[in-house]
């Protein structure tokens, strides 16, 4: 009988182990809470879970606050994920809690069987600042008069937490700088009102803490309409062979109607995201001085932000914005730049041709198209005037000209105004200077001194 129970033992235990092996695992999960720094406030919180053996099995987020313990995450998976990546938002309100020091606590378990009724369980705590209260935020700039699809400039005053601040007109964003002002914490953002955003659309200054905390801002201004062109434009099949297949690149078996809209619209779509790219990595200065300078003795041919309707076999099969000026002179004409700044872009663009981008500072930046030569590059600092290639006819040109828009922050805006010195004066030195008048400015020694103990 002694014999029986001994081999019935054996039995379970060699079950048990052929049972329990294939679901044993080793090694436990890896937890990694994406905190740039102990304050944490409204922003949420990602969290990511990594796991190597047999899934994972439940993860729990709390956040214990005074010695009490409060859920904010628990999260099973019955079949097992190999990982996770979890966002998590801390609401003060519902938790009733205040600011100040508190945990963040994470256990992860996987699904291994090594402790028979459980698996290996990480746990990872973080020692955080609550910090729930949003910055400070004053609008200085009061009177404000913009033109649809031009600029304007704000000019505000934040709490010196703030980490990130700027303008928002619908969905777009445009970046605060910090100005050469005595105050450190008073900001200009340059932006524009785009040519594609309806009219009404309301205009907020955001300003953001390290933890997340926002504070917002009305912004009071007064909108002009323009009234933008429409024209048709009829594309022949002269054009399509002569400059849109050498454009298209590889199309082998396309139709001249699809190459045409990979080169008008695809082609368009990625080369305005590289100037948007290129054209919003500005420098904290503004490098430009005066009105901005038209191509000595050019004419515009074709307006900023005409509507154009593509019409090819007496079918409509295009519709798209025309965000600059042509400028036209004589073949092969000397391009002067706008104004000071330094060139960020010099090469060929798509549609464009050979282009050059160039950044005057604070997000303002003008671009060159169509050019036949290029005489800067990338890096090089240039004068109001100064040669930097000729014009021609490559890219998406029937004709030989420069293609010229203004940028603010990679977004398209009307060109017409930085050639006007009064607007320029009435719009934007007039703020700046009534700026300087109330907070001072710095010497041009503690300016040098900080931009290089940024660097």
């Amino acid at each position: 009988m002694g014999r029986f129970f001994t081999i019935l033992i054996l039995i379970l235990i060699i079950g048990g182990v052929i049972y329990l092996y294939p679901r044993i695992e080793w090694s436990s999960p890896e937890i990694d809470i994406k905190l740039k720094s102990e304050n944490v406030g409204v922003k949420p919180i990602d969290i990511e879970i990594r796991e190597k053996g047999k899934g994972l099995e439940n993860v729990t987020v709390s956040l214990i606050k005074d010695g009490v313990e409060s859920v904010l995450v628990n999260k099973n998976y019955p079949d097992g994920v190999m990982g996770d990546r979890i966002t998590v938002a801390i609401d003060p309100g519902r938790l009733g809690i205040k600011g100040g020091p508190a945990e963040l606590k994470v256990s992860a378990e996987d699904k291994s069987r090594i402790k028979i009724f459980s698996g290996n369980e990480t746990t990872v705590t973080k020692k955080v600042n609550l910090d729930l209260v949003p910055p400070t935020l004053e609008v200085l700039t009061t009177e404000n008069y913009i033109n649809h699809g031009g600029s304007a400039v704000a000019i505000y005053k934040t709490s010196p937490d703030v980490v990130k601040s700027g303008v928002k007109v619908g969905d777009y964003f445009f970046p605060g700088y910090k100005a050469n002002f005595a105050e450190d914490d008073v900001y200009i953002a340059f932006f524009a009102y785009p040519y594609d955003v309806e009219p009404g659309t309301n205009i907020t200054v955001v300003a953001e803490d390290g933890a997340g905390n926002q504070m917002t801002s009305g912004f009071p201004f007064v909108l002009k309409n323009i009234n933008y062109r429409d024209s048709k434009i009829n594309i022949s099949e002269n054009f399509i062979t002569g400059v849109m297949i050498p454009l298209a690149g590889e199309s082998a078996g396309a139709s001249h109607k699809e190459i045409f809209l990979k080169v008008n619209n695809k082609l368009r779509k990625e080369n305005n995201a590289k100037i948007q790219e290129v054209a919003s990595n500005s420098k904290d200065r503004i490098m430009w001085k005066g009105p901005f300078h038209q191509l000595t003795n050019s004419q515009v041919e074709a307006n900023f932000a005409d509507h154009r309707t593509y019409i090819y076999n007496d079918e409509p099969i295009d519709e798209q914005y025309h965000l600059g000026y042509d400028l036209a002179v004589t073949k092969r004409y000397p391009v002067e730049a706008a104004n000071n700044g330094v060139v960020v872009y010099a090469g060929p663009l798509g549609i464009y041709g050979n282009t050059v981008i160039i950044d005057h500072g604070m997000g303002i930046a003008t671009l060159y198209g169509h050019m036949s030569t290029l005489d800067v590059k990338v890096g090089d600092s240039v004068n109001k005037k100064q040669i930097i290639g000729k014009t021609g006819q490559t890219g998406l040109a029937a004709g030989d000209h420069l293609h010229y828009g203004v940028y603010v922050d990679g977004i398209a805006v009307r060109p017409i105004e930085w050639w006007d010195d009064k607007w320029i004066k009435d719009n934007v030195m007039l703020k700046i200077d009534q700026a300087k008048a109330e907070f001072g400015t710095k010497s041009e020694k503690s300016v040098e001194k900080t931009q290089n103990s940024s660097q």
